[in-house]
């Protein structure tokens, strides 16, 4: 019987008894939604738990009749209970008993065989428990993360196991996320598409993330040579660090949802990472020899020299300016100017821009140097005039958001600047509680969330993790044979397959 049949026959068994408890119910409690919400939940946990109870009493059983004989003497070795072990499921605790086979007519080495079977040690978590806590864990803080599983799951964690959990989780989020991009990478690569989506737009944006950790406090800190009232030990202080998170967003224009996100930490990541990131993602979204590739954002952070390397071999790519930044400098050139019409002159230059006006562009700048104020603000290390004009004359090819309106597309990336919001809001603003280190994790793990590949994700988690355990319990039995604990012919009990020598570990 396959695992969908029996669970469709458990089912029609249910649904008997559930038919039969509701229709003791009265109309008024059928009709409550909160008191049909709670009965389903009481009943789900009790079928849990009746469920794991049964598992760990089959274990249990099988476990002794498989390893009763002692692998030495080939006697009936002796069974033995040691404290039950803690395994922690979703909303249950689930107590597996222990127990221990010990021979008292030779000195063969005893096995406590559920525990070497499963691998499993008291507090550990199933992988579905590690996919909630990692998900909690990317949209709050650990503290907040640790009430979401309390109150979504009944699971109470405490806030250290939460997050290993949650970096561990993180750290296959990488994982997957690079598979994706060298599979992407290998499409375009290897087929060579002639054909794919017409038009994609490529924002991306970059946002200031403050990390940090603790440091020694030095003489003038508030906490210097003071002692903790827990540990009783030197106060240390948050040594604050800032990194720039990279948000890179591929549509075709005109969606809304998200379809394909990544992100990076550039302080991190090794030259040229930025553009194969572009070209993997719009790779993912279905790139061709033919596609038009439109990259909108700002001209810092080195975007639009990776925007060039990732599509060299596509002469329908270019990257624009975003409006937004060039009314930015604008406004603060005029900020310092005096004796004219500051909002005139202010339109004036935004039109000259907008039209791509290189005569009118330099009219207006010099006559800005003309009617700057004579003493700068202190607050201003460089001169917002001299500024803009540079700024004009860089990228003054990369200024078309006429054209882009006049085709119907973004001209402003207020999608890649609202994705860095996201990917950087409350969690990361708390200086020193996310390590550098781990902030890609954090963030990709969010990128993956929103871009709807979750459920894609955990599937691949769990069966990975089904995959390392196999591997695990290969290892653990191999090991057993070698320190005769089991013989050959107990393992392949086990295993429901013969151990062949190449599998032995001497």
């Amino acid at each position: 019987m396959s695992d969908e049949e029996w669970i469709a026959q458990v089912g029609e068994t249910v649904r008997e008894t559930v038919r039969k408890r509701l229709s003791q119910l009265s109309v008024a409690e059928l009709a409550a939604l909160d008191r049909i919400e709670a009965l389903v939940r009481a009943l789900c946990a009790a079928l849990a738990a009746v469920a794991f109870e049964v598992w760990a009493e089959t274990l249990t059983r099988m476990a002794i009749e498989v390893a009763r004989a002692c692998p030495a003497c080939g006697h009936a070795r002796k069974c033995k209970q040691r404290d039950p072990m803690q395994v922690h499921v979703l909303g249950l605790t689930v107590s597996v008993p222990k127990p221990y086979l010990e021979c008292a007519r030779c000195p063969a080495p005893g096995v406590s065989i559920i525990t070497l079977v499963s691998g499993l040690a008291s507090g550990q978590a199933s992988s579905e428990l590690m996919l909630r806590a990692g998900y909690a864990g990317s949209q709050h803080s650990y503290g907040k993360a640790k009430r979401d599983m309390r109150a979504h799951y009944g699971v109470s964690l405490e806030r250290t196991k939460l997050r290993r959990m949650a970096l561990e989780v993180e750290h296959a989020a990488n994982d997957y996320a690079e598979r994706e991009r060298k599979d992407a990478l290998a499409t375009i690569a290897d087929e060579r598409k002639t054909s794919g989506t017409p038009l994609l737009m490529l924002q991306a944006d970059g946002g200031v993330v403050r990390t940090g950790k603790l440091v020694p406090c030095v003489r003038g800190d508030p906490g210097f040579e003071k002692k903790t009232p827990k540990r009783d030990i030197l106060r240390r202080k948050r040594e604050e660090q800032f990194r720039e998170l990279m948000t890179f967003d591929v549509r075709v224009p005109g969606e809304v949802e998200a379809t394909a996100l990544d992100v990076m930490v550039p302080a991190h990541a090794p030259e040229g990472e930025r553009a194969r990131r572009m070209l993997a993602l719009a790779a993912r979204r279905g790139l061709g020899d033919e596609t038009e590739v439109v990259g909108l954002g700002d001209m810092g952070s080195n975007l639009p020299a990776a925007f060039a390397e990732a599509f060299v071999g596509y002469p329908k790519a270019h990257w624009y300016d975003d409006w937004h930044h060039v009314c930015d400098y604008i406004r603060k050139a005029s900020d310092v100017l005096t004796g004219i019409d500051v909002e005139r002159w202010r339109q004036k230059t935004r039109d000259a821009c907008w039209t791509r006006d290189v005569r009118e562009r330099n009219r207006l700048v010099r006559r800005a140097h003309k009617h700057r104020v004579p003493q700068l603000p202190q607050h201003l290390d460089k001169c917002p005039v001299a500024t803009l004009e540079k700024y004009l004359r860089n990228n003054w090819d990369h200024i078309r958001s006429a054209d882009l309106k006049a085709r119907g597309l973004d001209y402003v990336s207020s999608r890649a600047e609202s994705q860095v919001r996201d990917r950087t809001h409350a969690r990361y603003h708390v200086a020193g509680a996310w390590r550098s280190e781990n902030l890609e994790g954090k963030a990709v793990l969010r990128s993956i969330i929103d871009d709807g590949r979750w459920a894609d994700f955990c599937a691949d988690y769990r069966q990975r993790t089904a995959m390392s355990s196999v591997a695990e319990l290969d290892l653990r039995l191999q090991k057993a044979c070698a320190e005769q604990r089991l013989t050959a012919e107990q393992i392949a009990h086990i295993m429901g397959r013969p151990i062949t020598e190449h599998r032995m570990v001497a």
